[in-house]
């Protein structure tokens, strides 16, 4: 914080002012904000200690990019900008250098009310990949903090990139123009409740690298869901009437029986490139798709005639599609799967992987 503050005295220091003046001072606002815009937000900020007259030139800034800050920095300078400002936050994105629950729930408390934009919090970037791999596959699960994740009623976006740590979402509340949810490297106890109650205007959501059990989704209004390396995921429910895009990848290995609830009848387009069992996982009618993605036949986990199986009856589901895509990887010959496409009406594209 020192050097920011030098290198805001040095900004605005004029040779011969005489008196502490200085000619950048006696610009209008509107100039002075366009100034600390070419300025990260940090530096911006500490422009405070100039003088009086720059004590709330900063709060006229409408985006806020805190980088690779003390996770206590934005709290402090949002309870400023909360005093001062007379605009709300149109773009707000934090990386702060630590992981703190703490600290991070305390200037989410702040910023829920003034935020009327995005929303792109990383707190993964203070850890290294490798760290990250070894808290997706379940170590130190237990140090694993909550981050409380007030109601933002008018932000449009939310990326958050947790570090797994635990989104605890309020208990009441509506994110009422909440468009796009982007969810990486989470963890949750127990399961994900995402409902057109809480959030009435969403169109997209991504889940990718997270430990939870249970998703349950129910929204009329979601037109896209991707859901990727969910681990330790044993149940899915969908019911999403205008949901058009549906991905499941790498979900459910770990599941001794996996569970599946679809309820999507418009449907175009669907990729299933996990575990199959009709028993247990229930699609529902898809009349309008025409895209298919089906589970891949790998050697990796199943013996291939295992995985070839699997994909068969997941095929059978479906009487016709216009496009369908099928994995095939570590030599995995393509006549294998002829008869299962004899007597079919499906367009099919082979995408070979023979590493």
């Amino acid at each position: 914080m020192e050097s920011d503050e030098a290198a805001a005295r040095f900004l605005v220091a004029v040779p011969g002012g005489g008196g502490g003046s200085d000619f950048l001072s006696r610009l209008p606002d509107h100039l002075l904000v366009d100034i600390l815009h070419r300025l990260c937000t940090k530096e911006a900020v500490a422009t405070t200690v100039l003088s009086r007259r720059w004590r709330a030139v900063w709060a006229g800034l409408p985006h806020l990019n805190f980088d690779d800050v003390d996770p206590s920095a934005p709290a402090r300078a949002l309870a400023s900008y909360q005093d001062l400002a007379a605009f709300e936050i149109q773009r707000l994105a934090v990386s702060p250098n630590q992981v703190d629950a703490q600290e991070t729930s305390a200037w989410l408390a702040l910023a829920a009310p003034l935020l009327s934009g995005p929303l792109d919090l990383n707190i993964s970037r203070a850890l290294s990949k490798e760290a990250l791999d070894n808290l997706l596959m379940g170590g130190g699960d237990g140090d694993q903090e909550a981050v409380e994740f007030p109601c933002f009623e008018r932000a449009t976006e939310v990326r958050l990139d947790l570090a797994f740590l635990a989104p605890a979402l309020p208990p009441v509340g509506v994110f009422h123009a909440l468009r796009s949810m982007f969810l990486h490297n989470f963890r949750c106890q127990g399961q994900i409740i995402l409902s057109a109650m809480m959030l009435p205007s969403l169109q997209h959501l991504t889940m990718n690298r997270g430990r939870c059990l249970n998703v349950l989704i129910n929204s009329e209004f979601l037109i896209c869901v991707h859901l990727s390396y969910l681990m330790l995921l044993q149940q899915l429910a969908i019911v999403a009437p205008g949901l058009q895009q549906l991905e499941v990848v790498h979900c459910f290995y770990d599941a001794p029986i996996p569970v599946a609830n679809i309820d999507a009848e418009r449907l175009q387009v669907l990729s299933w490139e996990v575990p199959y069992d009709a028993e247990f996982v229930h699609l529902g009618e898809m009349p309008c798709l025409w895209r298919l993605r089906a589970p891949p036949i790998s050697m990796f986990r199943w013996q291939a005639i295992q995985m070839a199986q699997i994909c068969a009856r997941f095929l059978k589901r479906f009487a016709a599609v216009n496009h369908l895509e099928l994995q095939m990887s570590l030599g995995v010959s393509a006549s294998f799967l002829d008869a299962f496409f004899l007597q079919s009406p499906l367009q099919l594209k082979l995408l070979r992987n023979d590493s």
